[in-house]
């Protein structure tokens, strides 16, 4: 049984291998000095085809993660009343990401005009 687990691992180990290398030329003419500059022009024209919907969905993701701050504020306060102080625990750590991610999206909805006049002129 400990030789079956033993090949079992190898076996998954050298496909993730042989994937991770797949994939990481898959986008080059093997491996050579490919320049990501039309990439990253492509990238950019298909942000600024939706220049017109990133501030207002930003916004709404906003909304919604501020609604979710605000209900998981209610249940951490249920929590703690009736002394479930590791549920209370848990529901801090989610309000703590959700609080990061806040900032997140206030910070790209402030960027957001300079960069659409930047790059989509």
């Amino acid at each position: 049984m400990k030789i079956t687990h033993t090949i079992s691992a190898i076996a998954l180990t050298a496909a993730i291998t042989l994937g991770g290398t797949a994939a990481a030329f898959a986008g080059t003419d093997g491996g050579g000095g490919s320049d990501g500059s039309t990439a990253k022009a492509d990238r950019i024209a298909a942000i600024c085809d939706h220049r017109d919907e990133i501030v207002p969905r930003l916004t709404e993701r906003l909304t919604n993660v501020t609604e979710r701050i605000a209900r998981l504020t209610e249940l951490q306060t249920k929590a703690t009343a009736a002394s479930r102080t590791k549920v209370a625990d848990r529901i801090a750590k989610r309000i703590t990401a959700l609080q990061a991610k806040l900032d997140t999206i206030d910070t790209r909805i402030t960027k957001a005009p300079a960069w659409i006049a930047e790059h989509c002129s």
